[in-house]
């Protein structure tokens, strides 16, 4: 049987992860700013003394929110496990989550447009912070998946591995850019293209 402070914890995080989702689910069909905190504790079924147990204020319920996306995204598109020396992989996985972008196969990824993360962290310093810092630790872990592939030689040996998580952090930025906006974008060749740049010659 449980100890009651377990039960209590438990009870805390079933609470935080609601008003997450909750904050999540209004933020995307919302946006970011006309969500109210009263509506947000709401729909999660909670009052605002609950949102004040676990977030000082908005920005900081906004960063944690935001946290929660992008973990979901990196864990989604970037291989882990077997597969974490696989950048074939999760080229093929990122293209995936852009196909079903449209769809709303995956809302909680990309549910929220891109412009409004950046005006958010234009007018919050904690967030604007918090979201480099996201854009820093994707950029490492694809560095990281870089280094395991170059040296299962599934990934070309002459790329420097910080670079390229930095440039496939970039060009995961111009693809959410590319869908806030509705440029015409073709993941499948996308994919193609970044694979014959990445993945060493075979010889003939």
């Amino acid at each position: 049987m449980p100890t009651p402070s377990k039960t209590r914890e438990a009870t805390k995080q079933e609470t935080r992860d609601a008003l997450l989702a909750a904050g999540l689910a209004a933020f995307a069909a919302e946006g970011l700013d006309l969500p109210s905190l009263d509506a947000i504790c709401a729909r999660a079924g909670f009052t605002r003394g609950a949102f004040y147990v676990h977030f000082r204020d908005r920005d900081e319920f906004l960063v944690a929110v935001m946290e929660l996306v992008f973990g979901m995204l990196l864990d989604a598109v970037i291989a882990t496990g077997d597969d974490a020396h696989d950048l074939e992989h999760t080229v093929d996985r990122f293209a995936t989550v852009v196909a079903l972008a449209p769809t709303g196969g995956v809302p909680e990824a990309v549910g929220i447009p891109l412009h409004r993360v950046l005006d958010a962290c234009a007018r919050s310093p904690q967030l604007r912070q918090r979201f480099v810092s996201m854009l820093q630790d994707g950029a490492a872990r694809l560095a990281a998946a870089t280094r395991q592939g170059q040296a299962a030689g599934t990934v070309r040996d002459d790329v420097d591995p910080q670079q390229l998580g930095q440039l496939l952090t970039f060009l995961a930025l111009g693809v959410m850019a590319a869908l806030d906006t509705g440029v015409p974008f073709d993941p499948g060749l996308a994919r193609d293209v970044a694979l014959r740049l990445l993945v060493p010659a075979r010889p003939r």
